[in-house]
Formats: structure tokens, C-alpha cells, sequence
């Protein structure tokens, strides 16, 4: 039995509240102005992460009394969530202090990078409560696990793969290839795994207990379902979506998804110019993804404004609305220089 690393869970946790330090660091540059909102926004997350992290460890450890989990494995549970809780919270640091990082091309790699890496370590897995495939039919079956995590193994290494490989693709291409591959690398496995437990059942090599009492079905289900959503609604939500602008014979009409609708009364409108290049800065209420970036923000040339725009679109139409400021993109410099000259010619035409 390997007892728990505690300079190996230190460092870990050090890496985990990082974020929260550069948050303190960098207290000034935060958006809003309420400093309790802040001090959430420093600690909110990274107390999370590291209350998961302390729990997948203890119950790990827990049960590695009992089955001598693989060394290697084991790295994972110390390394695994500590870098992605990195990744994430330097995504939210990048959205909050408007800083481009290329989230677009990023995030497809890290995925990639790190499917390959627990592919890789997949099949030296034994069975734990905190770590690999835990379905019903692998936590119940000892031989079900093992070859589940063989397969699995395979099937995210290749997904790796594919997935740094989505990074070379144009805008729509990589995001439906990011979205497939993440869903074959959540769907191949689960599915094997059923059908080896019904062949398992119909040879007689079955020797599991599938659920103890109806709790179990309940919350196995819940789970599943839960990961299902996760798996198919995180891609969405992160590259899809669009903003919509109907010209009409009085206002302008904003439909955006994932965010609130507005219209702004062409009578209402003092100026309107075309612009580029200009930073977006701190978000304080909105909504922003690689694909969007819409809400409440504030910079140093606007002050407080409204923002609806397409994030990988440089170019912006800025109008002055009632002593509000608007700043409104299409899909690309094309489409929003195309925007801007209807919209001058309707105001001011």
C-alpha cells in the first residue's frame, strides 16, 4: 500500500491556488466595483477545486488500501485536476482582463494533450471511485473494468490525436470536430462496456452486484445523465451561437443567443463609426466564449458599455446612444463593415 504523498498533495494544492494569488495581485484590474464580488471571483473557484482535489485524493487513498491502485495512475489523481484547474482559471483571467490567448486553437490542444496522457495510463487503472471509466458494470465487475479501460484507452489516445489535429482546422470545422470527438470519446466506451456486462449476463460469467438497493439506480442515472449533458452541452455552449440584427423601419433589433435581446431606437442614436482594434477590457456582467463576447463591459476608452460582438472579429461598429456607449460586430470585417454602412444609411442616410 502506497500512503499519501503529502509533498506531492501540498504541491498540488500550491498549483490550485495560484489563481487566487494573481487575484490579490492583480485586485485594481478585476471588474466591478463591490470588493465582496471580487474576493468571490479571486477564491470562489479555486476553494472549489481544491476541496474536490483534498476529496479525490482521501477517497482515492481510501480505497487503495484495499486494491493497490498502480503507481502511475496514482501521478494522476496528484497532477490531473491541479492542471486543469490552472487551464480553466487562466481562461476566466483571460475573459475577465480581456487578454487573447488564441482560446480557439488553445482549447482543442489542451483537450487533445490531455486525453492522450490518461488514454495512456487508462489501462493500468484498477478499480477506484475517483478516477477512469465509473460506470455501473465496471465498478461491479472487476474483468468488465479492466477491459473497459483497455478499449478506453485506446479510443482516447486516438481521440488525443484527432483532437490536435481539429486545432489545424478553420473556425466551424474544428468546432464540429471538437464536438464529435468528445462525444465518440465519451459514448465508444460507455457502450462497450454495456454490451461486454450483457454478453458477461448471457454466458454466465457475470459475478457482480449491479445495484444494491434502488439509491444506487437512482443515482447511477442521475450521473449518467449529468455526464451527458456535460459532454454534449459544454462544446455547444463554448463554440455555437450567434448574434442576429433585423433592421426595422424604426429600431434596430439584437438577437443574441445565450444572452438578453436588445433594441435600440434609431432616433435614439447621436453617432455611429467604424472602428478596429479596440480591447474589449473587463466584463461585469455578460456572457463571453471564444465564439461571443456580449454584455456589460468596461474599458478605459468607453467607460462602462454595451457590448454584442463576435470574439474573433477585430473590426466593431461603436455608437453613441443616448450618452451610452454600443459596440455591435458581425461574424467577421465583412459582414460588420456591411452592417455599419446599412445602419449609417438608416440613421443618417
Amino acid at each position: 500500500m502506497e500512503l499519501l504523498n503529502k509533498r506531492k498533495a501540498l504541491a498540488g494544492s500550491v498549483l490550485i491556488l495560484l489563481p487566487a494569488l494573481a487575484g490579490l495581485g492583480l485586485w485594481t484590474r478585476l471588474p466591478g466595483e463591490n470588493n465582496l464580488a471580487k474576493l468571490a471571483f479571486c477564491l470562489g473557484m479555486p476553494a472549489a477545486m481544491l476541496a474536490t482535489y483534498w476529496l479525490c485524493l482521501l477517497l482515492t487513498f481510501h480505497t487503495n488500501r484495499k486494491n493497490g491502485q498502480s503507481k502511475k495512475a496514482l501521478e494522476l489523481i496528484y497532477w490531473l485536476l491541479p492542471c486543469i484547474s490552472l487551464f480553466y482559471c487562466a481562461g476566466t483571467w483571460a475573459v475577465a482582463l480581456d487578454v487573447k490567448l488564441g482560446w480557439e486553437r488553445l482549447l482543442p490542444a489542451s483537450l487533445g494533450l490531455m486525453f492522450l496522457v490518461i488514454g495512456n495510463y487508462m489501462p493500468k487503472m484498477k478499480q477506484n471511485p475517483t478516477l477512469g471509466i465509473r460506470l455501473p458494470w465496471t465498478l461491479a465487475n472487476e474483468e468488465n473494468w479492466n477491459r473497459t479501460h483497455r478499449i478506453g484507452g485506446k479510443v482516447w489516445v486516438a481521440g488525443g490525436l484527432v483532437l490536435l489535429l481539429c486545432c489545424l482546422l478553420p473556425g466551424a470545422a474544428m468546432a464540429v470536430g471538437m464536438l464529435v470527438s468528445i462525444v465518440v470519446l465519451a459514448v465508444v466506451p460507455c457502450v462497450y462496456s454495456y454490451r461486454l456486462y450483457r454478453k458477461q449476463v448471457r454466458d454466465g460469467s457475470w459475478d457482480g452486484c449491479l445495484f444494491r438497493s434502488k439509491a444506487d439506480r437512482v443515482v447511477t442515472a442521475v450521473a449518467l445523465v449529468i455526464l451527458a449533458v456535460a459532454v454534449v452541452g459544454t462544446p455547444v455552449l463554448l463554440f455555437t451561437g450567434d448574434i442576429h440584427y433585423t433592421m426595422g423601419e424604426n429600431a434596430l433589433q439584437i438577437e443574441a443567443s445565450y444572452w438578453n435581446d436588445a433594441e435600440i431606437d434609431y432616433a435614439d442614436v447621436e453617432s455611429i463609426e467604424y472602428a478596429e482594434g479596440i480591447p474589449a477590457g473587463s466584463c461585469t456582467n455578460g456572457f463571453g466564449s471564444p465564439r461571443l463576447s456580449m454584455g456589460t463591459f468596461r474599458n478605459d476608452a468607453f467607460g462602462s458599455y454595451t457590448r454584442y460582438v463576435y470574439t474573433g472579429c477585430d473590426a466593431c461598429i461603436v455608437m453613441q446612444v443616448e450618452g451610452r456607449t454600443v459596440v455591435l460586430s458581425g461574424a467577421d470585417e465583412a459582414a460588420t463593415k456591411a452592417l455599419y454602412e446599412e445602419l449609417n444609411d438608416r440613421i443618417f442616410g
